[in-house]
Order: structure tokens, then C-alpha cells, then sequence
């Protein structure tokens, strides 16, 4: 069944892979920001570092982490593409 421009319609996402996206984009979000809320929380308030430390040490954390889920995310796409 084609519609007016040619084209095969999209099929309408289930329910299951719309669960998947936001499962994988919620552990993404987790894998990237929680590593660099911790080493902000733990070099502010434990280590009693300087502001402007602890925010290059944030940011640093937050790159590595990026890094991670730009590696994880692929990971993530394989699995979701063999469902």
C-alpha cells in the first residue's frame, strides 16, 4: 500500500521499541551525567577543592563520560536493530 507521493507508508513505532528508545536514552543520560555530578559533589564538598577546580575537574569528567556513551550508544543501536 503506497501513499500519494510513491512512497511505502512508515509503519507506526510498537510499544516495545518506543520502551527501548527511552530505556537506552535514559541509561545514556545516566551513563553521561552522573560521573560528572559525583566528581563535582565529591571535590566541592569532600575534598574542599577551589570553585574553579572543581569545575574543570566537572568538565574534564563530563568529556570522558561523552566518550563512553558515544561508544555505548553504537553498542546500544546493535542490539536495538537485531529486536
Amino acid at each position: 500500500m503506497e501513499n500519494g507521493d510513491g512512497n511505502a507508508p512508515h509503519p507506526k513505532p510498537t510499544k516495545s521499541s518506543t520502551i527501548a528508545i527511552f530505556m537506552a536514552a535514559t541509561i545514556l543520560a545516566l551513563v553521561i551525567s552522573v560521573p560528572a555530578i559525583v566528581v563535582s559533589i565529591v571535590t566541592y564538598y569532600i575534598i574542599k577543592m577551589n570553585v574553579m577546580l572543581t569545575l574543570i575537574a566537572s568538565l574534564v569528567t563530563l568529556f570522558i563520560a561523552m566518550g563512553f556513551g558515544y561508544k555505548l550508544s553504537g553498542k546500544l543501536a546493535k542490539i536495538q536493530a537485531r529486536q
